[in-house]
């Protein structure tokens, strides 16, 4: 970010000011140790020095920034914001003031309890440094067997390897003279337990791997209380046949960790050495997920959630988005973190550095790149079978018979464990509210805050403490810049309740969930792994009618059987969803794309085309439709809305209530889609939106209104329309080239239908054909919309004869998808010419059809962005032989099912990317059906 640093860059000096004296102390109890060199006092003396600086650091810098603010007011310096930005005097003063000796302890009056807080975050510091140093003086005799020969010399230190806790302690890097061992100031026994563990499965594995390519923790020398460990280094593999042998290791680790209840093995805890993933932290084991209170969704929402949270999902190992704000959409897992999939995250920099206009700001980075890949840039859907092979092969080896699961484990018994209550994010967000200058300024309405944040994040997450006394002793480690942590001895009881959830787990179910985990490594379809092209074997039409109602009601068949249902009757699925923070695998939630509205809606349609006599009947469709249909008024009454978008948000329950009251013909549904519409008329969904797409964002809520007022008759829904093009007119970045919109995903702003400026510009000129604002306004959303489908054309390649999809880290220069490609942009066009009879969108849509047609079928067998979609287009279109594209879709289906997007062999129930796109087209196909087109919001 221009203009920015590091928010720790620039108050150097006050900070080392404030750190000297505490330097001098961890000095004298350095050269107290007679068992260490002067060398290596130095070094231990510099490292620990620069952790002081570094935490004091990022706690004071907020601070730091309201005082320059105070003393630039109270000299009466620059007011305006350009004057001060160009000014550095303000600055100069300050740093000088915020120098000199005692300069916190005159902040007294304004901060209380300032001087405190800091002395024993220092305090803590020198106490952990000089800990170490006492331990290593004690133990350097004993690491050998860590480093293959004696120590030597320490060369170098570093401290801070991940989080502090008690009292400021934290794992540590030691280099010495012959190599590098870890310091962890915990105990060890769990590593060398899970090490003797593995010993003893790997003695007698059938075809096991070589002792050098098999999973395994680092060689571990406990001691009371703490521990060193072997250095790990990574690398990566060297070939095809070693990340084979990777990718089988990490199915072998699945099972263990399935086996012993092993949780949190993110990135950061496993290191690729070549082929061998090794856990280099092994604290989080015999983990009971805590029962979670009734949803209010309906029985089978939370038979399917408890299902979710017993699987293979809670060991860390699997890829999984996470949704809150600071790492919304990150995938922090030990095989995904996959580079380019993953969003930019909030950090601290300050603004205007050096001038009397600094300020704190929150900027967009990078995640850092952790040692957990087998390859620079790996690509999982490679390699799956090999995960689910290590996973089969280690699970069968465990539930052999003769096998006493309870023998195995009772080598724990005895040893301390860590248990995650929170996710460490929420800690530290809550830890920099304690540290932020009104919180110093008034510390006991900062506590009483922290605790009522802390009560209500355990009302969403059972298990973590409820009670004064514990929450209290949180806080107290979070005043002191510390994560707090919750260890248990594991004991008989602990075991044995491992082992019979480890007993009764649905393997099949497993399976699946580490298959359909694939998708959560992926953001939105962004750096696909290549896509495959299967062509159908002798595509023919005959004995269509027969067929397609053939397939149509094995494909309903499936979908019911597919379902989780409750003991109340509600109905829903599990499977992986996407919404505005990438892929993961869930319950369903209320949307059209992969959730609960799309499954019903065509749940809906299969039951009136049996009506209509142009379906099967097929028993249990009835209760199935109206079991999903609680669950769907439930989940949106229960759950809160992501964002406003036309198939992931507010916008897409809309329409699917639209489309419902199609297809049933109920004033209800009616009067449903008109209370979700309040979404997009109260509240932040539309003015504080930044996914902006037709998909996510602002620009999908324009046609659901409209559709609403056209049923409703009511034009206060043409005004909320409005109100979304006014918006988007102000969020557009025009250019030679045309209009486009920055979205988060796609900050560069891109083509196409989904989330580009296609969909947006086709959004817009809908709105321009209504009754909607002003005739200024309606005039200037028609221009704005030629100017993003001009956008759209200068990314047309005549010799490609198809439009440039310009996403960054894009596999592919062209697509025919819906989503990304010729089909969206044709869809789109096709439309607006039957609207307008404009010429020129019918040659875009022309030209689309011959750029899918150039392409074919044999993708996946979805709407988004397979050959539902193109079938669709090209149907529309009149494009071909209509026998001919029909025959496509049956035949291939008949030869391969129904194939998935990215985990293609995946069950998925979704309207756009699986299984009940497949039954609505199917149900389409009859000449007769007049069924809405979600493609289309129709």
């Amino acid at each position: 970010m221009p203009g920015t640093s590091d928010e720790t860059e620039h108050f150097a000096r006050p900070v080392g000011t404030i750190a000297r004296p505490w330097r001098d102390e961890l000095a004298r109890r350095l050269d107290a140790l007679g068992s260490l060199g002067r060398h290596e006092r130095d070094v231990l003396l510099d490292a620990g020095h620069q952790a002081l600086l570094r935490s004091l650091h990022a706690k004071l810098s907020r601070l730091f920034l309201i005082e320059l603010h105070a003393l630039r007011l109270a000299d009466g310096g620059e007011q305006d914001a350009s004057a001060a930005r160009d000014s550095t005097a303000t600055w100069d003063a300050f740093i000088e003031r915020a120098c000199e000796e005692g300069y916190l302890a005159q902040l007294a009056d304004r901060y209380p309890t300032l001087n405190y807080r800091v002395a024993e975050v220092a305090r803590l510091s020198v106490a952990a440094v000089a800990g170490f140093a006492e331990r290593l003086g004690a133990d350097r005799a004993l690491l050998s067997p860590l480093l293959g020969a004696p120590a030597g010399e320490l060369r170098a230190v570093e401290f801070g390897a991940g989080d502090s806790h008690r009292g400021g302690l934290t794992v540590t890097r030691a280099d010495f003279a012959c190599g590098t061992v870890m310091y962890k100031p915990r105990p060890s026994e769990a590593d060398v337990a899970l090490g003797a563990l593995l010993d003893d499965l790997f003695a007698d594995l059938p075809e096991a791997p070589a002792p050098d390519q098999r999973i395994r923790v680092p060689r571990t020398l406990p001691r009371d209380g703490y521990g060193w460990a072997e250095f790990i280094g990574h690398r990566y593999c060297a070939d095809e046949a070693e990340l084979g042998v990777f990718y089988r290791n990490i199915g072998h680790w699945l099972a263990v960790l399935r086996f012993t209840g092993g949780t949190d093995m993110h990135a950061e805890n496993m290191i690729a050495a070549g082929p061998v993933p090794v856990i280099v932290d092994a604290e989080t084991l015999f983990d009971a997920p805590a029962p979670f209170p009734p949803s209010g969704r309906g029985d089978a929402v939370d038979v399917a959630a408890t299902a979710i949270r017993r699987t293979v999902l809670r060991t860390g190992l699997l890829p999984v988005r996470g949704t809150g704000f600071a790492l919304g959409g990150v995938d922090i897992s030990g095989i995904g973190a996959l580079p380019g999939q993953q969003p930019l995250i909030p950090h601290p920099v300050i603004a205007d550095g050096g001038t009397g206009a600094a300020r704190f700001e929150v900027g967009l980075v990078a995640m850092p790149v952790a040692g957990n890949h087998p390859a620079a840039t790996p690509v999982l859907a490679t390699y799956w079978d090999r995960v689910l092979a290590g996973f089969r092969e280690m699970t069968a080896h465990l539930r052999r018979p003769g096998v006493d699961p309870y023998r195995l484990l009772r080598r724990f018994e005895g040893v301390r464990a860590r248990r995650i209550l929170r996710p460490t994010q929420a800690y530290v967000d809550i830890g920099r509210m304690l540290w932020h200058p009104a919180s110093l300024y008034d510390e006991a309405a900062a506590v009483e805050r922290a605790r009522d944040i802390l009560r209500r994040n355990a009302d969403v997450l059972p298990g973590a403490p409820t009670d004064r006394a514990p929450i209290d002793a949180e806080i107290a480690d979070l005043l002191l810049g510390d994560v707090p942590m919750c260890g248990f001895t594991v004991d008989t009881s602990a075991v044995r309740a491992t082992v019979e959830d480890w007993r009764t787990a649905d393997l099949a179910f497993e399976e699946s969930v580490i298959q359909d985990a694939l998708v959560g490594a992926y953001l939105n379809e962004r750096s696909l792994p290549p896509r495959v092209q299967a062509t159908t074997r002798e595509p023919h039409a005959r004995d269509r009618e027969r067929r397609r109602r053939a397939l149509a009601a094995q494909m309903v068949r499936r979908l019911c059987d597919g379902a989780v249902r409750g003991q109340d009757g509600t109905v829903t699925w599990i499977s992986p969803v996407f919404t505005p923070a990438g892929w993961s695998i869930r319950v369903l939630p209320a949307d059209l794309y992969t959730g609960q509205g799309g499954v019903a809606l065509t749940l809906a349609e299969y039951a009136s085309e049996v009506r209509a006599g142009r379906a099967d009947e097929v028993p249990g469709v009835a209760e199935v439709f109206e079991g999903a249909l609680r669950v769907l008024l439930a989940t949106e009454d229960k759950t809160p809305t992501p964002s406003a978008g036309a198939f992931s948000g507010a916008a897409s329950q809309v329409w699917t209530w639209l489309a419902l009251h199609r297809v049933l013909g109920e004033d209800r549904l009616l009067e449903r889609a008109a209370e979700r519409a309040s979404l997009l008329t109260e509240g932040p969904l539309i003015d504080d939106d930044i996914e902006v797409d037709l998909l996510n964002g602002a620009a999908g809520a324009i046609v659901p209104l409209l559709d609403l007022a056209a049923a409703t008759g009511k034009a206060d829904w043409l005004d909320a329309a409005a109100h979304v093009g006014r918006r988007l007119t102000g969020l557009a970045v025009i250019d030679a080239a045309g209009a486009r919109w920055p979205t988060r995903l796609n900050p560069e702003g891109i083509g196409g239908f989904a989330h580009g400026a296609t969909g947006i510009g086709w959004a817009l000129a809908r709105l321009a054909l209504t009754d909607a604002g002003t005739g200024a306004e309606r005039r200037d959303w028609s221009r704005l919309a030629a100017q993003a489908f001009a956008y759209q054309e200068s990314l047309y390649r005549p010799g490609d004869g198809n439009w440039l999809d310009v996403r960054v880290g894009a596999e592919e220069d062209f697509f025919t998808s819906w989503c990304h490609g010729s089909a969206g942009v044709g869809i789109g066009m096709l439309d607006l010419h039957r609207r307008t009879g404009d010429p020129g969108h019918l040659d875009m849509a022309r030209r689309a059809a011959t750029a899918c047609a150039a392409e074919g079928f044999g993708w996946s067998h979805t709407l988004c962005h397979g050959d539902l979609g193109l079938w669709e287009f090209l149907t529309s279109m009149g494009h071909g032989d209509r026998a001919q594209l029909d025959g496509e879709i049956l035949t291939g289906l008949e030869q391969r099912g129904p194939v998935g997007g990215l985990a293609r062999e995946a069950f998925s129930p979704s309207l756009m990317s699986g299984l009940a796109g497949v039954l609505h087209t199917l149900l389409r196909m009859h000449p007769a059906a007049d069924l809405p087109n979600p493609l289309l919001l129709d």
